[in-house]
């Protein structure tokens, strides 16, 4: 069947739309490269599914990984415009996974947190377009200066949750 104008037309249209949505609908670029996201939480749902699993007793590393899961989702998503302020979030996530009161309250070994860290991203970024995105953000933001974190790095109290 040779492609005639009428469906040439049409299937232009249907392109330029979807590169539209693209373009201004951050949710939907979301969808696109991290699907499925059923609830809400910013974070790819199997993603979810194995911080939940690993840390299930403990909600303080439960939280902190999910804080730097969804530092590092949005990395991926976010433009260039804002990846300095996204460098500075997934910095300070970092610093919660890997801070004492987190680790404490996981009952882990930095080294055993940094293990866990490595698997996660590779879950994350398990894609081409997936560890593409995230590669340019990194060469990207490398020699962006730093700002000061905050004494608690964390975007939660670990204190406060048991564990």
């Amino acid at each position: 069947m040779k492609p005639t104008a009428k469906t040439t037309g049409w299937l232009g249209a249907v392109l330029l739309l979807c590169l539209l949505l693209w373009a201004a609908w951050p949710g939907f670029r979301q969808n696109m490269l991290f699907p499925p996201d059923r609830d809400g939480d910013l974070i790819r749902d199997d993603v979810g599914q194995k911080i939940a699993t690993r840390f299930a007793a403990n909600p303080a590393a439960n939280a902190a990984t999910r804080q730097l899961a969804r530092a590092w989702q949005l990395s991926a998503l976010r433009d260039e415009a804002d990846w300095p302020q996204t460098q500075h979030q997934v910095r300070r996530a970092v610093s919660c996974v890997l801070s004492d009161a987190v680790l404490g309250r996981a009952h882990m070994s930095a080294e055993t947190m940094y293990h866990f860290m490595h698997e996660l991203h590779a879950a994350m970024f398990d894609t081409p377009a997936r560890l593409a995105r995230w590669q340019r953000f990194e060469v990207a933001t490398v020699g962006m200066p730093h700002e000061d974190l905050p004494l608690n790095p964390c975007v939660f109290d670990p204190a406060a949750l048991a564990g």
